[in-house]
C-alpha cells in the first residue's frame, strides 16, 4: 500500500520540482515523510528525473554524507554505476596524483577535502545535459546537522547549511528535498543560521483527513477479510485525535488480528486495540517521542520541554499560556515570555502540541497524551 491517500500531495510535489523549486518538507514524526520520499523516488523515471533517497541519520561528518550520496547514486538501477565510474575518472584527471591512479570514488573521497570532492560531484551531475536531472531526497537532515555540531562545534552547522545553499544556487539541474522528524527550520533558528534556508520552499505534509482515514482503515480491514463497524471507525478517529497513517495502521492491524477474519470489528474491539497500544510491550511505537527530546536538546531547554508537556498533559482540556509560564517560573527559576515562545514553537513544529484559541495548548495526538501521562510525566 504505497503512499495511500497522498495523490494530491504527490501531484503538487512534482509540479514544484518541474517549476525548479527545492523543498523543505515540514511534518512531525510518524506522518509518512519517509514513505513519501520513497514514493517520489519510485516515480522519478515517469517524471523525467533520476532520484535517490539519502537517510543521513546516524552519520556524523560531511564525508559520511557524501559517501552515502555516492553509494545511493551507484545503486540507482538505470545508469548509476556508469555515472559514478565516469565521475571517478573525471576526478582522477583533475587530481592527477600517483595515489589517485586506479582509485575509485571511495578512495578519492578519503584523499580529498569534502568540499572539493562534492563540488566535482555536483558539477558532474549538473553538466550531464544528455541525461535526466537528478532529484536528491534527504531524510533526517536536521538530525545529521545536529550530529555535526556535536563533533565539530557550533559553527559546523552554519558552515554546512550555507554550503548546501551555495550548491543549490550553483547547480540548477540538481533538485533537493529535505525532510526530517525534527524541523530543520527549528534547528536553523536555534543556531541563528536561518538565512541558509531562505531559498527553500516549505511544503507541509498534513495528517489524513477524516474521510481519508476512514478509507485507509477500510482498506486495511478488507485485506484481512474483515470490516469496521461505522461506530468503531469513529471511535478510532476520535480517540487517536491526530490522524497519523502510522498509528492508524497499527491500531487497525491489531484490532483486525484480534477479531479474526469475517468478524465485524466493533467499538469495544478498537478501544481494546488502542489500550494494547499503550502497554509497556508496545513502547517501541512511542519511545521516539521522548527520545527526541532527551537526545536532541541540552539543559536547561530539555527540562523545560518536559515540564511544559507534563503541565499540558495533566490538564484534560489543555493548558493556557499563563499556566505554562507559571509552571516554569518556580523558585529561583525565571523564564521570559520570549524564551517560552521559542520553546513552545519547538513543541508545535515537532508535532507534540497544537495551539487553540487564546493560546491554549493541547497534545496534538490524544493517544500520545495518554502514553505521556502513563510513562513519562512524573507521578504525583
Amino acid at each position: 500500500m504505497p503512499c495511500f491517500g497522498r495523490e494530491k500531495e504527490t501531484i503538487e510535489l512534482w509540479r514544484r520540482f518541474d517549476g525548479g523549486e527545492n523543498l523543505l518538507m515540514l511534518a512531525p514524526r510518524r506522518i509518512g515523510k519517509t514513505v513519501m520520499l520513497n514514493h517520489l523516488c519510485d516515480l522519478a523515471g515517469d517524471h523525467g528525473h533520476r532520484a535517490i533517497v539519502l537517510d543521513v541519520e546516524g552519520f556524523h561528518d560531511e564525508k559520511d554524507f557524501f559517501r552515502q550520496c555516492c553509494s545511493a547514486i551507484q545503486e540507482e538501477l538505470s545508469t548509476g554505476t556508469a555515472v559514478m565510474t565516469a565521475f571517478a575518472g573525471r576526478l582522477r584527471q583533475v587530481l592527477r596524483g600517483s595515489t589517485t591512479e586506479g582509485a575509485d570514488w571511495r578512495q578519492l573521497l578519503m584523499q580529498t577535502d569534502w568540499k572539493e570532492f562534492a563540488d566535482h560531484l555536483f558539477t558532474h551531475l549538473n553538466d550531464n545535459n544528455d541525461e535526466p536531472p537528478w532529484l536528491i531526497l534527504v531524510d533526517e537532515l536536521p538530525v545529521f546537522v545536529q550530529a555535526l555540531q556535536e563533533k565539530g562545534g557550533a559553527n559546523s552547522i552554519g558552515e554546512f547549511l550555507y554550503w548546501l545553499r551555495g550548491v543549490r544556487q550553483k547547480y540548477r539541474n540538481v533538485r533537493w528535498l529535505y525532510a526530517g522528524s525534527v524541523g530543520l527550520d527549528t534547528v536553523a533558528r536555534r543556531h541563528n543560521v536561518e538565512g541558509a534556508l531562505n531559498d527553500l520552499h516549505p511544503f507541509t505534509l498534513e495528517p489524513f483527513s477524516k474521510d481519508t482515514a476512514k478509507e485507509f482503515l477500510a482498506d486495511i480491514a478488507s485485506r484481512r477479510n474483515c470490516a469496521f463497524e461505522p461506530d468503531a471507525t469513529d471511535a478510532i478517529i476520535t480517540r487517536l485525535g491526530w490522524l497519523s497513517p502510522y498509528y492508524l495502521e497499527r491500531i487497525a492491524e491489531d484490532a483486525c488480528m484480534d477479531a479474526g477474519a469475517s468478524v465485524p470489528v466493533d467499538t469495544l474491539a478498537v478501544h481494546s486495540a488502542m489500550n494494547r497500544m499503550l502497554e509497556l510491550s508496545k513502547r517501541i511505537y512511542w519511545a521516539n517521542w521522548r527520545e527526541h527530546l532527551d537526545r536532541n536538546f541540552v539543559e536547561p531547554e530539555r527540562s523545560r520541554l518536559h515540564a511544559i508537556l507534563e503541565t499540558v498533559a495533566r490538564q484534560e482540556d489543555g493548558a493556557d499560556w499563563n499556566l505554562i509560564l507559571g509552571s516554569l517560573n518556580r523558585g529561583t527559576q525565571t523564564i521570559t515570555e520570549t524564551e517560552l515562545r521559542n520553546i513552545v514553537d519547538t513543541l508545535l513544529s515537532d508535532g507534540y502540541l497544537t495551539e487553540g484559541r487564546n493560546r491554549r495548548y493541547q497534545f496534538r495526538m490524544n493517544l500520545l497524551r495518554e502514553w505521556w501521562l502513563r510513562y513519562v510525566a512524573p507521578r504525583g
